[in-house]
């Protein structure tokens, strides 16, 4: 779909940046609030995606990858059942709920998930929700009459929009994280991120293919994606064949002793459950800070056990063809592929043809020298893009930021209906869901600090490192009564709210709450 221009609106009631999961399940929520109650319109709700149509992880939609979580925790179910949305609902448009059923599995393929979104964003979209697909969000300044602003540019004229909100609803999803070492050789033809996998290791490959020697490649990571894609590549590499009588190698790089299974069992995953944000938002900053990290396997740095199993299968494999071979004198490999994984850290050159590397052992510190025909970094993905926005923004002040802010973070608070006095900002947030709203006081936006350790106020120290309490309301006078647009974020607040804030666990339960807080708002 094309990009969505209505001249006819002159100030849109919200405009969601993004359009992945997060945002989907507003729009969903939104639709089924009573038309003629609901003080927001359909018709003047806009969301803004960079994708030229709806996609979700389009790199990573391997054959056969399953979900890691129950389609139970879809974009409605928690929070409505009956809702037209639900991943149920999907499959009878489908006719396929009984042979579902009879799979008798509760994760999809990623490649169904995949579907069921794309569903649903047509389903919205017939009914009335509009998305400007195919433009990038460049800048949110305040408008005049308390609105927002927002400036975005059509990737295909590069044409620059202006259009203003009442409200804003910034899930801006992940930016990939490549480390730092390999950030400085890039762009490069043989490094891509595991966001665009698919669609760049077959022309990757189509481009070694006259290479006269086997080829090598690294896959740097040790989560989920890292061994998906290490399977993919081992099975690309075997159909392949060998090259001069030799077998293709495949090297992971990890950082820690050994690849580790996720912790999914019952209790564990109880840290995802929606009361579990209130749990984690009341904790001291450094009680949160360690049990996040005990939870951490859950999420980060693991792989799911059936992964695992189909990994070290290929790799026994490997011994036993190794071993056959031997016993029958044959010195040449019979695999035509054979996966390695070392525990190293890195660093990258570029030369001509090869990348090299410098990895130390992370067990004995000893360094070693690698060369590598590609690689390929899961590194997975940072989520503080959208805090530039508001860095460079005319906005950024009141939240006491400028374009030169390093290592920000805007703790947030709880309370959707706090207000601020005297012209001091204040946090809110509802704990529960873990929806942030941000809003300036605009008489004169004066701001608070969170010292970095301390849940205490502080005095704001230019350009370091901080915590920056941002207001939850934007006074402004319009039509002799106050005005108030707010800014909710959405996958921005796992430092506050826990593990849960950037997967699709709640996503169904804040979607609800914060279409129910904004038709507060009038």
């Amino acid at each position: 779909m094309g990009s969505f221009e209505d001249h006819s609106v002159g100030v849109y009631d919200v405009i969601g940046l993004g359009f992945g999961p997060a945002n989907l399940a507003v729009a969903g929520a939104l639709l089924e609030q009573p038309r003629e109650t609901c003080p927001i319109s359909v018709n003047k709700s806009l969301f803004i995606e960079r994708y030229h149509e709806f996609k979700w992880h389009p790199g990573m939609l391997l054959p056969g990858s399953r979900m890691q979580i129950s389609y139970l925790k879809d974009l409605a179910t928690l929070r409505s059942p009956q809702s037209p949305i639900t991943f149920l609902a999907y499959l009878h448009s489908q006719n396929r709920l009984v042979d579902f059923i009879n799979l008798g599995c509760t994760t999809p393929t990623r490649k169904e998930y995949a579907d069921y979104l794309a569903y649903v964003a047509r389903y919205v979209q017939g009914q009335g929700i509009k998305v400007a697909y195919g433009e990038n969000v460049i800048a949110i300044e305040e408008g005049d009459k308390g609105t927002v602003q927002v400036h975005s540019r059509v990737l295909a004229t590069g044409e620059t929009r202006i259009r203003r909100a009442k409200n804003l609803i910034i899930s801006p999803g992940g930016s990939p994280c490549v480390p730092r070492c390999i950030q400085t050789i890039l762009p490069h033809p043989r490094i891509i991120h595991s966001s665009e996998y698919l669609s760049s290791v077959e022309p990757m490959l189509v481009t070694m293919k006259a290479t006269t020697r086997s080829l090598r490649i690294a896959v740097v990571g040790a989560g989920q994606s890292a061994v998906e894609i290490l399977i993919d590549l081992h099975s690309r590499l075997t159909s392949m064949g060998k090259s001069a009588g030799q077998a293709h190698n495949l090297h992971l790089i990890i950082r820690g002793g050994s690849l580790k299974q996720n912790d999914g069992g019952p209790f564990a995953n109880q840290v995802y459950n929606p009361e579990g944000v209130d749990v984690m938002y009341n904790l001291p900053s450094d009680t949160r800070r360690r049990v996040m990290a005990d939870y951490k396997p859950t999420n980060y740095g693991a792989v799911h056990p059936r992964t695992l199993d189909s990994l070290y299968e290929v790799m026994y494999d490997q011994q036993v063809d190794g071993g056959m071979a031997r016993r029958k004198g044959n010195t040449l490999p019979v695999t035509s592929a054979r996966s390695e994984i070392s525990t190293h850290s890195l660093q990258t050159s570029a030369e001509t043809d090869t990348l090299s590397v410098l990895v130390q052992d992370t067990l004995t510190q000893d360094f070693s020298e690698a060369t590598y025909d590609a690689i390929v970094c899961a590194t997975g993905y940072e989520r503080h893009s959208w805090m530039n926005l508001l860095k460079s923004s005319s906005l950024g002040k009141r939240f006491g930021l400028c374009a030169s802010s390093d290592k920000t973070c805007l703790a947030v608070e709880r309370d959707f209906g706090a207000a601020g006095k005297n012209g001091d900002f204040v946090a809110a947030v509802n704990g529960r869901n873990g929806v942030f709203k941000a809003a300036a006081n605009g008489r004169n936006g004066h701001s608070r600090t969170l010292d970095a350790g301390k849940d205490t106020e502080g005095v704001h120290v230019p350009h370091a490192s901080l915590e920056a309490k941002v207001s939850d309301f934007f006074h402004c006078q319009q039509a002799g009564h106050e005005f108030i647009p707010k800014i909710y974020l959405q996958g921005c607040a796992e430092e506050t709210h826990g593990l849960s804030e950037t997967l699709l666990s709640v996503t169904a339960i804040r979607a609800g709450e914060m279409v129910e807080d904004l038709c507060s708002n009038y």
